[in-house]
């Protein structure tokens, strides 16, 4: 299990908790970096973004964003986004930022969304005496919004446009002058209140026989497959991590895959009936670049045929909206909010290993624009199971 061990360890760091102290490490710069570009950021265009070991204002790191004459894009931005789940009354972005020839202007950016979308957006004036152009020392800038009752998503950030060099480090969140992870819930959801694994999945694993090997990959791609589509997991009515912990001695004890089948069948069952959507979701393929990969689900060697069956009815009857596993900011790129990073989980955990391989492998499935260059993929594999 000690490569599991590693993909577990990575899982957890690509998925840090946003509403946790983790945060502050992610807006310091001094999260674990695994390339040039800032972890737990997103941003555009991305090779003007780079951290920054030599020009800080505090710890090992900062953030650069440079823009030359013939930079993309009319301006550079660095962006994070989160889900408002906490209340409070006032949100404040604050942070030090530093310039060098900045020929039009840095500055602080937030913006709250709800469904019909913006609701709020602030930055620094652009103006004196609060633009930021030139060349600067480090100083403290902050920005200030309301928080919205109607506000969903909250998204911030720091941009540059022009050319020069805008450097950002030791970024705060606050909330009613609390770090955001200080702020109350504005509600529980499942993962708050589902604490059966907190501390172990008590699930004990030497060694395992092909028949094991082969179930446990089906039952992944079942897990990941149900996350994204079944529309109790969707709407984040259960703890899907959790859930996964429950199935996974039934489907290690099946003598063979019949048997994992069937407890797998079960298990959805116990979810409920799935209804005939009368408002399905469907996949507009029109300007479709890399469509789901799916066609497994009619595999009936693979799954049994009441399997399948019930998979390809979820699919079929899913419904559009948003989701709870996964959110989209900035270019739509995807955000997963509730990815719990289980600190206080010792490794080695067979469960929680199991948990992270079946995290990053779903997620390269259905998010990874290049999940389809199977070259890149083994190289990075190669990588991955070497260390």
């Amino acid at each position: 299990m000690t490569r599991l061990g590693f993909l577990a360890g990575a899982a957890a760091i690509s998925c840090l908790a946003q509403n946790t102290p983790d945060l502050a490490r992610i807006l310091s710069f001094e999260a674990e970096h695994t390339g040039s570009f800032p972890a737990g950021w997103s941003g555009n265009p991305r090779e003007t973004i780079a951290v920054d070991d030599k020009v800080v204002h505090g710890g090992k790191w900062s953030v650069r964003l440079e823009r030359g004459p013939n930079a993309q894009e009319k301006f550079s931005t660095l962006i994070k986004g989160m889900p408002i789940d906490f209340a409070g009354k006032t949100v404040v972005w604050r942070g030090y930022l530093r310039t060098e020839r900045v020929t039009d202007c840095a500055a602080l950016w937030a913006r709250e969304d709800g469904d019909a979308g913006s609701v709020a957006f602030e930055t620094m004036p652009q103006q004196p005496p609060g633009e930021l152009k030139g060349t600067t020392g480090w100083t403290q800038y902050s920005i200030s919004l309301p928080l919205h009752q109607e506000a969903k998503e909250l998204v911030f950030g720091v941009l540059i446009s022009g050319t020069g060099i805008a450097w950002a480090d030791d970024l705060e969140l606050l909330v009613d002058g609390k770090p955001v992870w200080e702020a109350p819930k504005k509600f529980k959801t499942v993962v708050d209140s589902d604490h059966e694994f907190d501390h172990g999945s008590g699930i004990a694993l030497s060694t395992l026989s092909s028949v094991q090997i082969a179930n446990l990959a089906t039952l992944g791609r079942v897990w990941g497959f149900l996350k994204y589509h079944h529309p109790r997991v969707v709407a984040g009515e259960r703890h899907w991590d959790y859930d996964l912990l429950r199935v996974l001695p039934k489907v290690v004890a099946a003598v063979d895959a019949a048997a994992a089948d069937r407890a797998m069948l079960d298990w959805i069952r116990a979810l409920g009936v799935v209804a005939p959507c009368s408002n399905c979701a469907r996949l507009d393929e029109k300007d479709l670049a890399l469509r789901p990969d799916l066609a497994w689900l009619a595999d009936e060697k693979l799954l049994g045929e009441e399997l399948s069956k019930s998979l390809r009815a979820i699919y079929a009857n899913r419904t559009p909206g948003k989701q709870f596993y996964v959110t989209t900011a900035g270019a739509d790129n995807p955000q997963f909010e509730h990815e719990l990073p289980y600190r206080d989980v010792k490794m080695p955990d067979p469960g929680f290993q199991l948990l992270a391989l079946y995290r990053f492998w779903n997620i390269v499935q259905y998010w990874s624009p290049n999940r389809d260059m199977p070259q890149l993929h083994d190289q990075r594999t190669r990588r991955l199971l070497s260390r």
